[in-house]
């Protein structure tokens, strides 16, 4: 974060050490300026509430701040298109703590805020359901602003928010994987995307976990101010582009507080025995049931199909072994209950967006290079 003057809102640590995070003007991507041209302010409100963490707020904020700098020096006159003037709205100018090291401090609250081109609402922590009930208050505010033509952005858990003013219903979007079940359950007439990154709905974007913040600075850097910006921001932020879904990210866990006792022991002997040549009529007859019946109270359990479920599971074991061990991935493949190479290569791939040997180099142990 870039230093600030003491007196304004902004960030305040523990030590008591100052920064003013807000940028003077900002401009939509309306393409090469005229010389003269004095670019259109785009004002961007970041919802500012207590939660998990500061990252999600402050994150998004200082990128989008740093880029218009950024294209200033390294292109001049020629980048004075890209600015974004950022405020921190909360529901009263009260400051807001988190933990014993952050202090954050308001610019302004959902009375005096006045409509933004931008809301960005950060993550709504990992207690999401409870953390709704404190901030419902806001949607009365974001749905106004929607209706009048504000672009209303969520990170991670903060779909749950958009989705809970109805700014969601009969739309696509995305929220962190690991909330995806729950989301799904919440809200029925959303059509989730957890496997997504971004899902951007023309007004409406929404995108994965609190540290998406990268990814989604990136995007509104390009939608709002062109690719050279967001080329720019990020080699000199050191921050990839090009993600694009979180599969390589999600951990498959099985769903088992569903309370049937014999689709539980099902799903054990799954996970002991998956190697095995596990057949729907091995599985039903584990279970006492008959096909169908198994079939259609597994899928009523869990939420998905047997063989999905396996499915899911080996690759998940594949996963923990390239991460962990030295064995090849045919040996892999084999220990978790696969013959074909090229079927098990595919199956991967469309569950991690990676080969075996990319998720190896993502995630194996590799020692630190001279």
């Amino acid at each position: 974060m870039t230093k600030g003057l003491t007196g304004q809102n902004g960030v305040e640590s523990a030590d008591g050490c100052f920064c003013l995070n807000r940028s003077r003007s900002a401009v939509t991507n309306l393409g090469p300026m005229k010389r003269g041209t004095e670019p259109r302010t785009i004002k961007v409100a970041i919802l500012a509430f207590e939660t998990f963490g500061t990252i999600s707020i402050t994150g998004p904020m200082d990128i989008l701040n740093k880029s218009c700098m950024l294209m200033r020096g390294t292109n001049g006159n020629r980048a004075a298109t890209a600015n974004f003037a950022v405020e921190l709205v909360a529901l009263s100018k009260k400051p807001l703590r988190f933990g014993d090291s952050v202090v954050l401090r308001p610019h302004a609250t959902i009375a005096t805020a006045g409509r933004p081109d931008l809301i960005l609402i950060p993550s709504a922590g990992d207690e999401v359901i409870e953390s709704l009930e404190s901030l419902q208050r806001f949607i009365p505010w974001i749905k106004q602003c929607a209706a009048r033509g504000t672009r209303v952005v969520s990170l991670c858990t903060g779909a749950f928010l958009l989705a809970e003013a109805g700014l969601l219903d009969g739309r696509t979007a995305t929220t962190h994987w690991f909330y995806a079940e729950l989301f799904r359950k919440t809200y029925p007439n959303v059509k989730l995307r957890a496997d997504q990154l971004i899902v951007d709905e023309g007004n409406v974007i929404t995108s994965g976990a609190a540290t998406s913040f990268l990814d989604l600075a990136l995007y509104l850097i390009e939608l709002y101010c062109g690719h050279e910006a967001a080329v720019t921001t990020a080699k000199v932020l050191l921050i990839e582009m090009g993600r694009h879904t979180q599969l390589p990210y999600t951990i498959f866990s099985a769903y088992k507080t569903h309370g049937d006792r014999e689709i539980l022991a099902v799903q054990q002997l799954m996970e002991a025995e998956m190697h095995k040549n596990l057949s729907i009529e091995r599985l039903s007859k584990r279970a006492a049931m008959s096909i169908r019946n198994f079939d259609r109270r597994f899928r009523t359990a869990v939420g998905e199909a047997p063989s999905v479920y396996l499915q899911k599971l080996r690759i998940e074991k594949a996963k923990r072994m390239l991460e962990s061990t030295s064995d090849t991935v045919e040996e892999i493949l084999f220990k978790v209950g696969y013959q074909d190479l090229r079927s098990f290569r595919r199956l991967f791939h469309s569950l991690t967006d990676l080969s075996p040997k990319e998720y190896r180099r993502k995630y194996g142990m590799h020692p630190l290079q001279d």
